[in-house]
């Protein structure tokens, strides 16, 4: 039975037998919307968004928290921008058929479980799926963020008739995905495509699962950020350098400043970036001899690097991988940028419709 909050949504919608109906080219779909959210791998940031049939979105509503959350709190978060994004007066007496959700953590797509945010604590085996299913009286389909987000780069970005796509999501976190024939590669467990858990340097630094020398411990946005404010202690230049970037903000200095103050010279800054060439460039390495695929895309927040990231991992491939692994591999940016995720979240939301 529905919820008293999904009711209030329902209200407003029209039955399936009288609403007008649009052919998708997949199903006959009712005319409609789908809702898209996005729940960080920190639990701080959510998005939710009404899109049409289309995958258009209508509306957006972002609430951003200054502290790392429980499930409880973004949750009752998630319903107020829902109450929002969802009103009787956009919804306009059309149904929501579908809702998609992008989740920043290891999840079971196939139970509509999350696994765990490894950033915040709550969601341990949290059945989201029927949590969201109850609230809107409508299927929900939930994935893991790198999943959503590839999808949607392969279905309305840059990857777009592209057969096999590695999608890397270079957050807070790292995150991958392989989509195959345009379909999501999940693998046994739904852990396919965890890239960030790869070990890449023995005895390295501690990742966020608690294992060493992983990828995510080096080559995330958080790693990058961190290595280079702690690094820069001992080097005074270095020092007054991240004060001009960040306006004397040290602790908001970002990947993407780090990778320019490397191409500017500096020798902490280049140090770090060579590491990540070095480590990425080993996983995808691997990674590329084992699924042989056409186009990696490179998101999230390290991506804005662009060619300063790009142009040496393509020269790391082509010096790791066989000649016929790589002759036909392009390393690109993704085209969605900051809103590959909800755009995801969409996109899963619209699938068979």
């Amino acid at each position: 039975m529905p919820t008293q909050r999904s009711e209030a949504f329902t209200g407003a919608f029209i039955s399936e037998q009288t609403a007008p109906q649009r052919n998708t080219g997949k199903l006959l779909a009712t005319e409609g919307y789908v809702v898209g959210i996005e729940i960080s791998g920190s639990g701080a940031r959510q998005t939710v968004a009404l899109a049409d049939l289309d995958g258009a979105i209508l509306y957006r509503a972002r609430r951003p928290l200054e502290y790392v959350p429980d499930s409880a709190t973004v949750l009752d978060l998630i319903d107020e921008m829902l109450g929002e994004v969802a009103s009787p007066e956009r919804l306009s007496n059309r149904r929501i058929l579908r809702v998609g959700v992008a989740v920043g953590g290891l999840v079971d797509a196939a139970r509509g479980v999350v696994r765990t945010l490894y950033h915040a604590h709550g969601w341990n085996d949290f059945p989201l799926q029927d949590h969201f299913e109850e609230r809107f009286d409508a299927p929900c389909i939930i994935d893991n963020n790198a999943n959503a987000a590839a999808l949607a780069e392969v279905q309305r970005g840059v990857g777009v008739g592209e057969r096999v796509v590695l999608y890397i999501g270079l957050g807070r976190g790292i995150g991958g995905a392989l989509i195959v024939n345009g379909t999501i590669y999940h693998g046994t467990t739904c852990t396919a495509g965890e890239i960030g858990h790869i070990l890449v340097k023995e005895d390295g630094p501690k990742c966020s699962c608690g294992g060493y020398g992983h990828l995510e411990a080096i080559a995330s946005a958080q790693a990058i950020a961190r290595t280079m404010i702690g690094l820069s202690v001992e080097h005074p230049e270095t020092e007054a350098a991240i004060s001009r970037v960040t306006g004397g903000r040290a602790e908001r200095i970002t990947a993407e400043q780090v990778f320019r103050l490397a191409a500017d010279g500096d020798q902490i800054a280049r140090y770090i970036v060579d590491d990540v060439h070095k480590y990425l460039g080993i996983a995808l390495a691997n990674i590329v001899h084992l699924v042989n695929p056409s186009m990696i895309i490179l998101g999230g927040p390290v991506a804005q690097a662009g060619q300063l990231l790009i142009a040496p991992l393509q020269e790391r491939i082509e010096q790791l991988c066989l000649p016929a692994a790589r002759q036909s591999l392009r390393i690109v940016q993704g085209s969605l940028g900051a809103e590959a995720n909800i755009v995801g979240a969409v996109t899963l939301a619209l699938q068979d419709l």
